[in-house]
């Protein structure tokens, strides 16, 4: 039955040929036909197990229809056939367009105005070349149809077709012969139609992800023109500090490096002619055991006994000297000279400036090994073995008596004081606990309300009190904006003596500043600590290193 319209062209093409329906959860046999997974299976014989299947059409074996893979890219094209045709149909060009002349596909001589269209051949043809078309075919599954204008970028430059279809994976436009044939087999294919609505999503994503990034470039680069020089924060002096030493670490190692790739080179070349010259010896000596080899062959070859003898007297010395001579070897594979590659390479020097650089690091990034003062700590603060803890207890301790010790005030110093550079610490805080962290003059009170920190001129604080954080000094009780909500576990406490800083950050998670004092310190300032809290869980630990 020849079909009048595209739609019934494609359709025929989307069938299965056992049930004359769209394909339904198509399957591909080995041969290349198409059958549905229903069909196919019914197809199949089950009275004899041991008889082979075969494809219906061509009659080629195939395994078992369990063991077909079906056919995803003919399903996806059965599936936008659908619901093309559930959209009113294919599209159609517009009547003014086909009210246009187009011209004739098969004239070369000049272009004649076209009479009719082939849809199956996809041709428009004038009136001469229509007549032997139509003897040529007879009209035999032909529909001709009025000529239509159809911009070239619309169709295929293979197969003269309309593009219907996207490939995913080569990122072109296809024709249903295109798809057909296979050549985009197990690539994703689209309508067009679903194409332009993925690609439109697309997008609108990347552009929305653009327009974001531009907006918080644009915000950042207003910030940075309005805003002063960045500020030599006591970090990052230490940074710049370490970042000094990593340099001149790395120095040192390009330096021993290049030392040690220079020798070896050294050492390799002259391996390298030790090696070429042996070989040079191994093929002279093949040169002269050769040639003492075909005169002793030549001479063997001679028949008269008398030039016989006369022949072999001549190449006796030769042959004797080849015969006993003594076969160059080829250099041995030595170990390496590790002790001259030592002396040569400084490797002791290496080691011991490599050393130093170390323990100028290992200074910067650890510039106090601090411990708490167990002189300085109240009774109800019981502090670890390594002095690096301390915990609240209920019970007072039996400490001994001394004007160092803090008795009014739950409160004890670190025992390392500084007066000058720049050093920074790390307080591990129990999560429930209440505490205070600062620095303190060593002649602040030990006793009474002014023994606590911030509320006095020696001392400068910060504290986390009843989910609410606050900077004092000289007793002026400030609330932090911005504070967090949460307590934070780990706080880094940063000194710049001389720059007259004292910050603090959380630096549990996410980096973020809490607050800073600015202060001229005129005496040796000592790490100071508080516990409020009155729960045997409370503890303040420190941290080694930053």
């Amino acid at each position: 039955m020849s079909a009048s319209k595209p739609e019934d062209l494609l359709a025929q093409e989307l069938s299965c040929p056992i049930c004359l329906q769209l394909f339904s959860d198509p399957v591909t046999l080995p041969c290349g036909h198409n059958y549905c997974m229903d069909c196919i299976s019914a197809a199949t014989p089950s009275d004899n197990p041991k008889s082979p299947a075969r494809c219906p059409e061509c009659r080629e074996e195939y395994n078992s229809p369990d063991q077909l893979q079906r056919n995803f890219k003919l399903s996806g094209i059965v599936d936008g056939y659908r619901s093309a045709m559930e959209g009113g149909g294919l599209k159609t060009m517009e009547e003014e367009e086909q009210k246009t002349v187009v011209t004739c596909d098969q004239c070369l001589d000049g272009p004649m105005p076209a009479v009719k269209r082939c849809l199956r051949c996809e041709v428009s043809l004038c009136l001469g070349h229509l007549q032997r078309h139509e003897e040529r075919h007879q009209s035999r599954g032909h529909v001709l149809a009025d000529p239509i204008v159809q911009d070239p970028m619309e169709r295929c430059q293979l197969h003269r077709k309309k593009l219907e279809f996207v490939c995913g994976l080569d990122r072109t436009f296809l024709c249903t012969t295109c798809v057909v044939e296979g050549t985009h087999q197990n690539h994703e294919i689209l309508t067009v139609e679903a194409a332009d609505g993925e690609m439109r999503h697309l997008l609108g994503v990347h552009a929305k992800a653009t327009t974001d990034r531009l907006q918080m470039t644009n915000a950042l680069l207003k910030r940075a023109r309005s805003a002063n020089q960045p500020s030599d924060t006591p970090t990052e002096k230490l940074v710049y500090k370490a970042e000094s030493v990593l340099d001149n670490m790395l120095a040192l190692v390009n330096g021993y490096k290049d030392r040690m790739k220079e020798l070896m080179e050294t050492e390799v070349r002259q391996r390298e002619k030790e090696w070429q010259s042996s070989v040079y010896t191994l093929e002279d000596q093949e040169q002269l055991l050769q040639e003492a080899k075909s005169s002793a062959a030549e001479v063997l070859a001679e028949t008269n006994e008398f030039r016989f003898i006369q022949r072999y007297l001549k190449i006796e010395a030769r042959l004797r000297y080849a015969a006993s001579l003594s076969v160059a070897e080829l250099p041995a594979n030595a170990p390496a000279g590790t002790k001259r590659l030592r002396a040569e390479m400084r490797t002791d020097e290496f080691r011991y400036e490599m050393s130093l650089l170390l323990q100028s690091l290992h200074g910067l990034l650890n510039p106090l090994d601090l411990t708490f003062n167990p002189n300085t700590a109240h009774p109800n603060l019981m502090l670890s073995n390594d002095l690096r803890t301390v915990r609240y207890n209920s019970a007072k301790q039996g400490f001994s008596e001394n004007s160092e010790r803090f008795t009014s005030v739950v409160q004890v110093l670190a025992s390392q004081g500084l007066s000058r550079g720049v050093h920074v610490w790390v307080a591990e805080l129990e999560p429930c606990t209440m505490w205070s962290l600062g620095l303190c003059y060593k002649s602040i009170a030990r006793k009474g309300d002014h023994s606590r920190l911030g509320h006095n001129s020696s001392s400068w604080r910060l504290q986390w009190k009843n989910r609410k954080m606050t900077a004092c000094h000289e007793s002026v009780n400030l609330t932090v904006p911005d504070a967090p909500t949460v307590a934070p576990q780990r706080v880094e406490v940063a000194l710049d003596y001389e720059g007259g800083t004292l910050s603090f950050h959380c630096v549990s998670g996410k980096r973020r500043h809490l607050y800073t004092f600015h202060a001229v310190f005129r005496e040796t300032v000592y790490p100071a600590f508080s516990i409020h809290s009155t729960t045997d869980q409370s503890w303040i630990t420190l941290l080694s290193g930053v």
